[in-house]
């Protein structure tokens, strides 16, 4: 009876609609059987334990990165409203057709004293009805990334991130829900920023006095 419940609960994945879903693991017995002479039973007492996995952290879209965000909504303007675009990670329930952009990469590289260049990869998942919708969509992002040259990064529009070489990849290691990998897509955004903090910036110049001894 114990091996019976053993191999039906131990390192069994349970769900339920509360919970979502846990793992049980059978520890063994407790103590010795109790004899109940009236009712002519055995009680044994078994014990489990149940491992509930939660994230670290709630999987929210990523709002914090304006590369990302300005990435995505460059994607929402060229694919059109047939398009759903997502930033950082997969809402529960995603559109049929739908992209997420992530970020992979990213290197700061210093250019002199008072600046440094930065560059971020980014890179896309694609779904879709079917994969001539797919392709489609894939083929669209790569031309149009090539011609657009630079995006805006600012609500202002006063800062641009160059596009370098947008590409398809034709062997990708993850499934797009995964936080690794890269999908089939993937572009490298650039942009030179001044290292100097405003704070250390030379002071304005406030009066300038001249006195003639002639």
């Amino acid at each position: 009876m114990t091996t019976s419940i053993a191999n039906a609960l131990d390192k069994q994945l349970l769900e339920d609609e509360v919970i979502s879903s846990c793992v049980a693991l059978f520890q063994g017995q407790i103590g010795i059987d109790i004899i109940d002479d009236q009712r002519d039973t055995v009680q044994r007492n078994l014990q489990l334990s149940v491992l509930y996995p939660k994230p670290l952290a709630e999987v929210v879209p990523i709002t914090s990165d304006p590369w990302l965000t300005a990435l995505t909504a460059w994607t929402q303007q060229a694919l059109g409203a047939d398009w759903s675009v997502y930033s950082g990670n997969w809402p529960p329930e995603p559109k049929t057709n739908s992209i997420l952009w992530r970020i992979t990469e990213m290197n700061a590289t210093p250019r002199g004293s008072s600046a440094y260049e930065l560059q971020k990869k980014a890179t896309a998942f694609i779904q879709a009805k079917d994969s001539n919708q797919k392709h489609a969509a894939l083929m669209q992002l790569v031309e149009s990334l090539a011609a657009a040259v630079k995006i805006p990064i600012g609500a202002d529009d006063r800062k641009f991130a160059r596009v370098i070489t947008p590409q398809v990849n034709t062997r990708t290691s993850a499934d797009g829900y995964a936080a690794t990998g890269e999908g089939p897509l993937t572009v490298t955004l650039s942009r030179r920023v001044s290292s100097l903090a405003e704070e250390a910036a030379a002071p304005l110049m406030q009066f300038v006095h001249y006195e003639s001894h002639i």
